[in-house]
């Protein structure tokens, strides 16, 4: 079966498109979107990925959705992006460079333990870099560059304005770094 025959069905074109819109999606937040019950939701979401329309991946705790395949390093980048806190922190410390544990709980406003289980996730997978300096943590992102691609390329799927400031931030610092190298 072809795919323009897949999507004949109005539910799976709806499908479709809001996972087109939105890669990296989560099965409750395409619910949202979507307003649609779960379990008819799930059945046409396993379907078009049997028919590889539709690629799904367990990420954790959740499982989210892609319309085509990504470079396996832009994934992981992109699925912690989509968890709101977790985005505010990598936005924090892109826009800063490096920034001390104090200042994320301090900016944040997130309890230790909610803070610490998201700093570990995003250091178990590769995107943030963790220094002791004395007694303090500091974080940095691992590829600012990849982060960056991610964020600029996927722009329009993110709903606050953090993502623009953070892109913003980058942007100008890189171009900063960029002229200081020719001088």
């Amino acid at each position: 079966m072809f795919k323009d025959e897949i999507l004949e069905n109005e539910r799976r074109r709806r499908i479709y498109a809001a996972v087109e819109a939105t890669p990296s999606i989560h099965l409750r937040e395409l619910q949202r979107v979507l307003n649609m019950p779960l379990a008819t939701l799930e059945y046409h979401l396993n379907y078009m990925s049997r028919k590889k329309i539709i690629f799904a991946e367990a990420d954790g705790y959740h499982k989210t959705y892609w319309t085509k395949p990504l470079d396996p390093e832009d994934k992981k980048v992109l699925s912690a992006l989509r968890q709101k806190r977790m985005r505010e922190i990598v936005l924090m410390i892109l826009a800063s460079q490096k920034v001390k544990y104090q200042s994320l709980s301090d900016g944040l406003k997130l309890p230790h333990s909610t803070l610490s289980f998201y700093l570990k996730y995003l250091i178990d997978h590769g995107i943030l870099a963790r220094e002791k300096i004395g007694y303090e943590n500091v974080y940095t992102i691992r590829d600012e560059d990849r982060v960056a691609k991610v964020l600029i390329a996927y722009k329009s799927s993110f709903s606050d304005r953090l993502v623009d400031k953070a892109i913003e931030t980058f942007m100008e610092t890189h171009a900063q770094k960029g002229a200081e190298k020719h001088k």
